[in-house]
């Protein structure tokens, strides 16, 4: 067996102090390195004692006596990790445990080895220490981490994906339907996405549309940055999602908010501006005619005006009720939405309209097949499809039997009504931008009025819509209108 000198030198080399303990008289006696680590203190006869007072850390000294205990009683292993003070006052790291002997017979002494392992007890700490901080920053965040390996097209999860996705911790995702997770029309982009970074390199980071396992829509951010082997090969990407869902819906709710109030003020600037303006004409007139009154010299003279003051009055009047429509329009928006079925309300219009349609024999083609109903106002939807067909009826082509086309249909999750005709078309380049005001005409028509198409893009826009128009002159128009 090693001598005390040979044992002290070979662990030494190793940052290694340790003890000797007779089994039999229970003395023990410290290797220089121990007793030079702890500050080469006196302990007196008993260096149990002094230990477990002085240099073992009081969380450890109950479990180190037990195995001491064990150690020199019964002859257990001993093994354990302990904090001990050193002569610079500080508490490191170290393991402890027996040296077992090889040599037989040998029962009388046991050697306890101290391994110093506060590096290492650190560094588990720190990993230990960041993980937490990660797990719980990620689950904060509702962030999750994802990677998927380009080479087999195999995607990893960690458990915040998988509670964001609303899956099981053992769920598995399959390479095969991967797509399934993101909403239909966020699909094509996100395959964009993932070949851009996997064939050349490209990050996202991106705003996207994701389905949960049980088709729950939410909102996720998504990162995306490319993984390179040592040759600089792309072979994977990894990302993380957050989930976004509430803060994008309010952010959506907001804007739909900031639209509609700015779409309100414009409609109420405009409708202030229409309101002075007509009633201001309407005055400036009596007022002419009060002065011309009393200028007046022959009673044939007064008599002429006077009946002037009458169209005045009756034209005032017709402005007055045309105001009041649009207010009384408005205010149908407290009425709730509804599903209302376009045939339906096609027919409501087409029996209201019937004489006009006769005389000007007049053919309305429908087609509801690809979207049947809506949900919104009856008398909103009546009052669009009114304007745009009878606009279209009164403003045919000469010779021409006028045809209108009304078909509805969605497109990339949106739905639309057309309205076409074969009539006279407008000038867009002259009347574009002037296409909706009220009192705009457009074709010398002793029924134009300018107040339908006022009315129709209010109601429209007041249901969060949108309405566009192409046309061409001698051709013909199409009202295009977006829910």
């Amino acid at each position: 067996m090693l001598n005390d000198l040979q044992l002290n030198n070979i662990l030494e080399d190793f940052d290694v102090a340790y003890w000797k303990i007779n089994l039999l008289t229970r003395e023990i006696s410290w290797s220089e390195h121990f007793n030079h680590l702890i500050g080469d203190p006196d302990p007196g006869n008993n260096k149990l004692e002094y230990f477990l007072e002085h240099v073992l850390h009081k969380d450890y000294r109950y479990d180190f006596r037990e195995h001491f205990e064990d150690l020199v009683a019964r002859h257990k292993p001993f093994t354990a990790e302990v904090r001990l003070k050193l002569e610079n006052g500080k508490y490191r790291w170290f393991e402890c445990r027996n040296l077992k002997s090889r040599e037989k017979g040998l029962t009388d002494a046991a050697v306890l080895l101290f391994v110093n392992i506060h590096q290492a007890k650190r560094d588990q700490y720190t990993i230990e220490e960041n993980f937490f901080y990660y797990r719980e920053t990620a689950e904060m965040t509702s962030t999750g981490g994802w990677y998927l390996d380009v080479k087999t097209n195999v995607v990893y999860w960690d458990n915040v994906t998988k509670k964001i996705l609303d899956c099981p911790i053992d769920y598995e995702p399959n390479p095969d339907d991967r797509l399934r997770f993101y909403a239909p029309d966020q699909r094509e982009k996100v395959e964009n996405l993932f070949k851009k970074c996997s064939v050349f390199g490209i990050p996202f980071k991106v705003e996207l549309k994701m389905l949960s396992l049980h088709k729950r829509e939410f909102w996720v951010r998504a990162t995306g940055k490319p993984v390179y082997n040592e040759e600089q090969e792309i072979i994977g990407i990894r990302g993380v999602y957050q989930d976004i869902d509430e803060q994008k819906t309010n952010e959506l709710n907001l804007q739909n908010s900031l639209d509609i109030i700015a779409s309100q003020n414009s409609r109420l600037f405009n409708f202030a501006h229409i309101v002075s303006h007509q009633l201001r004409s309407h005055s400036s007139n009596l007022s002419l005619i009060s002065q011309l009154l009393n200028e007046a010299r022959s009673p044939e003279d007064k008599l002429e005006l006077i009946n002037n003051i009458g169209d005045i009055s009756e034209n005032l009047e017709e402005a007055i009720k045309q105001l009041n429509n649009m207010v009384t329009r408005q205010l149908s928006l407290r009425k709730k939405r509804q599903n209302v079925s376009f045939k339906e309300a096609l027919d409501v219009v087409i029996a209201s309209i019937s004489s006009l349609i006769k005389r000007e024999n007049a053919e309305i083609i429908a087609e509801f097949d690809k979207l049947n109903e809506i949900n919104y106002i009856s008398e909103y939807l009546e009052s669009i499809l009114l304007n745009l067909i009878t606009n279209a009826i009164k403003y045919k082509q000469r010779g021409r039997k006028p045809i209108i086309y009304v078909q509805t249909y969605t497109e990339n999750g949106d739905s639309y009504l057309e309205v076409s005709d074969n009539g006279m078309g407008i000038d867009l380049d002259e009347y574009g931008d002037k296409m909706f005001g009220m009192y705009k005409t457009f074709h010398r028509h002793p029924e134009a009025k300018g107040i339908g198409l006022f009315i129709t893009k209010n109601q429209v826009e007041t249901m969060g819509g949108s309405i566009s128009v192409t046309s061409t002159v001698n051709i013909g128009t199409t009202f295009k209108i977006k829910f």
